[in-house]
């Protein structure tokens, strides 16, 4: 598998321990029977925010912004350890968690840091959409009849069930089976965020030279065309899963455009008017669901926009490079 591959080839404290992540392993098979023996043959109640963007796009803050500010349910890092049994990772950490909430909007490259703070849970999600490989994610839609959609929709309907809220996910895996996950789960919105593609490039370079010392290992998700730019230098490689990635989650918004079921904002909004952009999903929600989702915390003022401004060698190559796609 493409991920346990490259965490071998990660530097320092972004390896993750190999006896750690085989305990894991082990706990979540041992726990598997038992959630499910639990589960009730219920459908999703509540609608369901998908975050997507690109790699280092804003897709965290946003996430943090929605479950920090609204009143739904989210996976933490203490739960995310569950991901064979979600529903128990749930019950347990809020039996531990007191707070329920996290008190600061802080992360490391999509890593959260307190245990209450939103987890990407990508473990579950890998699992049963079966994005063990890039492979598998540059066929997503044609292996689609291979997912166990009806597993995957209980397991949902009784997380959610724990919270009797709506939920919300980081759900890049998701992304790649849109119109998929919108049949099997009915009440569904997908929040794309967008950044300035040039300091999205400098900020994927800076992960690669930090995880690996070497930028030419890949780092975070593939776009479809990925065995398109794979053999190239890893300018081109950032370059083209820009282009790619981006490309591509427009054509998934212009698919929902008649639905309503898409809504875009710019990572510039995201910092400038956190309330603003809170009340256009809430009243999506409402418009199309018939859904209140009240608004529990107030939201910060504003966010500091990061910017590579000292970054004008790389943001120029990048921007030739971008010009040529």
């Amino acid at each position: 598998m493409e991920h346990t591959k490259l965490n071998r080839q990660r530097s320092g404290q972004y390896r993750k321990s190999a006896d750690r992540e085989a305990f894991l392993d082990q706990f979540n098979s041992a726990l598997q029977p038992f959630e499910q023996q639990e589960y009730a043959d219920i459908p999703p109640s509540h609608p369901f925010l998908f975050v997507i963007g690109l790699p280092r796009s804003g897709t965290t803050l946003l996430s943090q912004l929605l479950v920090h500010c609204l009143d739904v349910g989210y996976i933490n890092n203490l739960a995310a350890r569950f991901w064979r049994a979600p529903v128990t990772g749930i019950r347990f950490a809020d039996s531990v968690l007191e707070t329920g909430r996290f008190q600061a909007f802080q992360s490391h490259y999509g890593a959260t840091q307190e245990l209450a703070d939103i987890h990407e849970f990508g473990y579950f999600w890998r699992e049963w959409l079966k994005k063990d490989s890039f492979k598998n994610i540059k066929n997503a839609r044609a292996i689609e009849d291979q997912i166990d959609w009806g597993g995957l929709r209980k397991a949902l309907a009784n997380m959610q069930a724990q919270f009797n809220r709506p939920m919300v996910f980081k759900n890049i895996f998701g992304s790649y089976h849109i119109p998929k996950l919108n049949n099997v789960l009915e009440q569904t919105l997908w929040i794309y965020i967008e950044r300035d593609p040039l300091d999205t490039a400098v900020s994927i370079l800076e992960a690669r030279r930090k995880y690996y010392d070497d930028p030419n290992n890949w780092w975070s998700y593939v776009p479809p065309q990925y065995e398109q730019i794979i053999d190239k230098d890893y300018w081109h490689q950032i370059a083209g899963q820009i282009h790619y990635l981006k490309k591509f989650y427009h054509q998934e918004l212009e698919d929902m455009e008649d639905s309503g079921r898409g809504l875009s904002f710019s990572y510039d909004k995201l910092c400038s008017n956190p309330a603003g952009l809170l009340e256009a999903v809430t009243d999506r929600v409402r418009k199309l669901y018939g859904v209140e989702i009240p608004i529990t915390q107030k939201p910060p003022s504003r966010f500091e926009y990061s910017s590579y401004k000292d970054s004008t060698e790389e943001k120029q190559r990048f921007k030739q490079i971008l010009e040529r796609f």
